[in-house]
């Protein structure tokens, strides 16, 4: 088991490590606008790619459980509409105890794995690509400077901005911007239908 274990880590980890050298070429050309256009089209992408992600990944277990769980809470309802309100509470009560919290849970815990599996791995993999090629040691090298960004307030010290701060900040930037997006794509095509 171990030998399997580790001869599917070494796949995994030459994937990433081929990722890595295939994303860096992809980008180089990109480079002389600087590091913090750089960072923040990733992060703009990452999030362009989550939202695709998320509308075309759903997994028929989430949708069977999905369906399983509105089932019983139409049911539970139903309960509640007894003629007779604590006979109607006990009838709810026992579905809740019976099926509605097991279908709930169940199906939060698939919508949890599948947010996870969606979002939140996309995001981490372009954290640690860009906390693996944007080091200060890289960027000097490649760019002349630390830090993305650098600037003081009259005669306090400067304030460094690294990568993973930038990365976080566009990351948040790129959400909002996407939601604005949408919502102006929205209105138009609402409007060119409605005409």
């Amino acid at each position: 088991m171990n030998d399997f274990l580790d001869k599917v880590w070494e796949l995994i980890y030459a994937f990433l490590s081929s990722t890595v050298v295939f994303l860096d070429t992809l980008l180089s050309p990109l480079e002389f606008l600087g590091p913090g256009a750089v960072i923040f089209l990733l992060a703009f992408l990452v999030v362009i790619f989550t939202r695709i992600l998320s509308q075309f990944y759903v997994t028929k277990r989430y949708i069977r459980l999905e369906k399983e769980y509105r089932y019983w809470q139409e049911i539970r309802e139903e309960a509640m509409k007894h003629p007779d309100s604590t006979k109607g509470k006990r009838l709810a009560r026992n579905v809740d105890k019976a099926e509605l919290n097991k279908a709930y849970y169940d199906y939060f815990f698939e919508g949890l794995l599948k947010h996870f599996i969606v979002n939140v791995l996309p995001i981490l993999l372009m954290v640690s690509y860009i906390t693996k090629i944007y080091t200060p040691q890289t960027m000097l090298k490649r760019f002349g400077e630390k830090w993305v960004f650098s600037f003081s307030f009259g005669s306090s010290s400067p304030i460094n901005v690294g990568s993973l701060l930038w990365f976080v900040i566009c990351l948040i930037l790129s959400f909002i911007l996407f939601a604005v997006i949408k919502k102006v794509f929205k209105k138009r095509y609402v409007k060119k239908e409605s005409v």
